[in-house]
């Protein structure tokens, strides 16, 4: 797939993004939908059906383009086909045993399987991202189904055996989308799931009128999630580059969560979360482009002014009275001294105290208003939850970046630390001891901060160690310190 798409402006490219997200949620609703059908209906007569539909429709739209196709590209395209129907069919069985939320989270590994089998298949060497995704994949992998009941551990083996099957069409697409019309070669796969659906449930004896529900699932994962997805993915993907379709598409299993939470009632235990988490940043990671706009984009949104707000806010949703309570706090205390904070850092920028927003050069940082304010500032929230008697993880938060500031301030007279990566380290510390589990991935922020501050050349290795080790050990002297661990 060729990353360029039409330099139509950002507008075009954000209304591509969301619809690519439309996309994205209609495909993670089947899940639910295909679930309920298959209650009703067999898996073999229900793919056909589907997919029998869904050729339907797209052979309205270009039954043209298959006048395209040589030998070659309908021998390809009809293999690519039989990979499609071992993941769906695989998966469908599946989702018998599965609920809807795991089987979209394992059936996301597809993503990440992909290097692996063309570095298997087609010799090509896995980059490094490549593997990281891989390993943490699996690790997710391996807490979502290791609390699996008798019937759901059948269930999640065969929705991974269907996403390695998503993976070999994947790879088999990829060979021959650049040889010949996509709509033709869709058209050719559609054609063979349907036709060998329909000989494996005649073999079976499967084969029976379709309940009315069953033909309302038919036609909306058929038509809807099938053709009309397809053709708004392949119109979109002009406007847009192939990465962001690839990381917009790792969203699918997020609906899949949540619409099987809403309207089948999946249990989301802390383990299941956490493992589905990681299965997306598996995926995230293994598309993202590892370049310097990505490590200055990640410097940029992760700095301290932002994560110490977005730590307390956080942490707000999860005190001992309420929700609701706890971001009243965080009203109170929090957002004021976020807003002073910026509003000293945008007049030292102004009157060039500063140089820039991060504060590099080490000297600024240094600078006497500078310091005064960022002690009183930092400061001034832990003081009025202490005499409040505001929730103590608020509390943690707040005593901490005030331990931080000054410890890193310390730091700074003699040595230049990571100050991205101590407030990064702190924060996720943090929200992990409160949390439990289901924050636990908000850890390997850490090292992906560490990496965006070296590559951009703003710090080395040992001053991005040095500051996740401060941030890690303040936070937990907090803790300990407050009787919370």
């Amino acid at each position: 797939m060729i990353d360029a798409p039409l330099r139509l402006g950002r507008r075009q490219q954000w209304a591509a993004d969301g619809l690519l997200l439309v996309v994205t949620a209609i495909w993670g609703s089947t899940f639910v939908m295909v679930k309920d059908a298959i209650s009703l209906y067999p898996v073999f007569p229900f793919l056909s059906l589907r997919f029998a539909l869904g050729l339907v429709a797209l052979l309205a739209i270009g039954r043209r383009n298959l006048l395209s196709l040589n030998r070659t590209s309908v021998l390809f395209a009809a293999l690519a086909g039989l990979f499609l129907l071992g993941g769906y069919a695989l998966q469908t069985l599946g989702l018998q045993f599965a609920s809807a939320s795991r089987a979209g989270f394992i059936t996301g590994l597809s993503v990440v399987l992909v290097p692996v089998l063309s570095s298997l298949l087609l010799r090509e060497r896995p980059q490094t991202p490549a593997v990281a995704g891989i390993t943490l994949a699996f690790i997710g992998l391996f807490l979502l189904t290791s609390d699996s009941a008798v019937g759901h551990g059948r269930g999640d083996l065969l929705v991974l055996l269907g996403a390695l099957s998503f993976a070999c069409h994947i790879v088999t697409v990829g060979i021959i989308a650049r040889r010949a019309d996509p709509v033709a070669l869709t058209i050719v796969q559609l054609a063979v799931v349907a036709l060998l659906s329909g000989i494996i449930a005649q073999a079976m004896g499967q084969w029976s009128a379709p309940p009315p529900a069953t033909w309302g699932a038919a036609a909306f994962t058929g038509i809807l999630a099938t053709s009309v997805a397809f053709g708004l993915q392949t119109s979109m993907q002009r406007y847009t580059t192939a990465t962001h379709t690839a990381l917009i598409f790792t969203a699918e299993p997020v609906f899949a969560a949540l619409f099987g939470a809403l309207f089948h009632g999946d249990v989301l235990t802390p383990q299941i979360v956490a493992g589905g988490v990681l299965i997306l940043i598996g995926a995230v990671t293994s598309e993202v482009i590892w370049s310097d706009r990505t490590a200055l984009v990640v410097s940029r949104f992760m700095a301290p002014h932002y994560i110490i707000g977005i730590s307390l806010t956080l942490l707000g949703l999860n005190t001992p009275e309420s929700w609701v309570v706890g971001l009243g706090w965080v009203a109170l205390v929090g957002l004021p001294s976020i807003l002073l904070v910026l509003a000293v850092f945008l007049r030292a920028l102004k009157k060039g105290i500063i140089s820039d927003w991060h504060v590099s050069e080490r000297k600024e940082r240094l600078s006497p208003s500078l310091i005064i304010a960022s002690v009183i500032l930092s400061g001034l929230p832990a003081l009025v939850l202490h005499l409040l008697q505001g929730p103590r993880f608020l509390l943690a938060a707040a005593l901490g970046t005030f331990f931080l500031v000054g410890l890193n301030l310390l730091i700074t007279a003699v040595w230049k630390i990571s100050q991205h990566v101590s407030g990064i380290a702190l924060g996720t510390t943090l929200l992990t001891a409160s949390f439990g589990i289901v924050a636990a991935p908000s850890l390997l922020l850490i090292p992906l901060v560490a990496w965006a501050r070296v590559r951009v050349r703003a710090h080395t290795v040992a001053q991005t160690v040095a500051g996740g080790l401060t941030g890690c050990a303040v936070a937990c002297a907090t803790l300990m310190y407050l009787g919370l661990v």
